[in-house]
């Protein structure tokens, strides 16, 4: 007679273990979800490092529901989220990653909580500390129909939470708004002039006279390369040549500087075919080519009624463009 009471209590007992379970496992799933912030795209930076870029969403926005669960990040502002390489130490990944202005140790330390960093998972970094070379790439995947126009940078307004001040700060080095809240709308392109754009971005195409040219190096930065030739001399054949200075002890403290750059112990010992990388801050102004008119603005100046972005705003090209192939003149 005991029977009855006895299978009631274990179903009820299974009944409890199997929602408690079922609780759980929910659980962990919004604790997966709350643990990490969702991005928006991916890129490889130099071939090498993948990262993802994303935006910290207002949760009062739209009233979509917001995965950002930690108080001390930014709202409202971008974020990317790279991977420690094998064996990188904090101090390492701080000095290849972060802008030099920032504690950047510190700062590592505290994005991690304190741990050791772990290259199987990804750290999220406020976009701000980061070096330009990331930025801009990283602005190029979150913005995929931004592209070069003539005489500046085309940003094409892509996501309801873009603000003039977002654009503004992430693009230009003013501290101030430089866009109109006016017309800020999903779909309306913005012209960026190459003097306002921020140059650490690379994101304005450059072009060197030969026998330089330029690639970026391992870290993701521009360089002017120059391949060594048989009795070529860093002080003569690249000093001299393609920065110059009057004086021999600024020209000498400039080779000092290559051999350093380049890991060259010894002026001498610089072997023919050898690649010498150059800032091209330092490379002379007549080893630029002049800008390509395809880049520059092709409206008439005295023109002041007329703009890019007012011919641009409902999608219509100015008829010059369609005379090239939006491919040629990208740096994607």
């Amino acid at each position: 007679m005991f029977r009855k009471p006895f299978i009631i209590l274990n179903i009820s007992t299974l009944l409890i273990f199997c929602i408690k379970e079922g609780n759980d496992a929910f659980s962990a799933d919004l604790k997966k979800i709350d643990a990490e912030i969702i991005p928006i795209a991916s890129f490889l930076f130099t071939q090498l490092d993948s990262m993802r870029i994303g935006w910290y969403c207002r949760k009062d926005i739209n009233k979509q529901k917001c995965f950002q669960h930690e108080t001390t990040k930014p709202v409202g502002s971008l974020f990317v989220q790279l991977r420690p390489r094998k064996f990188e130490e904090k101090n390492q990944l701080a000095l290849r990653v972060l802008r030099k202005k920032f504690n950047r140790s510190q700062i590592i330390k505290e994005l991690n909580n304190g741990k050791e960093l772990n290259h199987n998972r990804y750290l999220t970094i406020p976009f701000d500390y980061l070096i330009g070379a990331i930025q801009g790439e990283a602005l190029r995947h979150l913005f995929p129909n931004d592209r070069v126009e003539f005489g500046g940078w085309l940003h094409q307004i892509t996501y309801k939470w873009e603000t003039p001040e977002l654009i503004s700060k992430s693009f230009t080095n003013s501290k101030h708004n430089n866009f109109s809240n006016e017309h800020f709308n999903q779909g309306r392109r913005i012209k960026i002039p190459w003097d306002d754009l921020r140059s650490d971005l690379q994101l304005q195409p450059l072009a060197l006279k030969k026998p330089l040219f330029i690639k970026k190096d391992e870290t993701g930065l521009r360089y002017a390369f120059y391949k060594i030739n048989p009795g070529d001399t860093i002080y003569s054949s690249v000093v001299i040549r393609f920065i110059g200075g009057k004086k021999h002890i600024i020209r000498s403290q400039s080779a000092n500087d290559l051999l350093i750059l380049n890991g060259l112990e010894d002026a001498h010992q610089i072997s023919n075919g050898q690649l010498i990388k150059i800032p091209l801050k330092l490379i002379k102004p007549e080893y630029f080519h002049q800008e390509p008119s395809i880049y520059s603005n092709f409206l008439d100046p005295k023109s002041k009624s007329t703009s890019v972005e007012q011919q641009t705003q409902n999608g219509a090209l100015p008829r010059i463009w369609e005379q090239y192939n939006s491919s040629i003149i990208s740096q994607r």
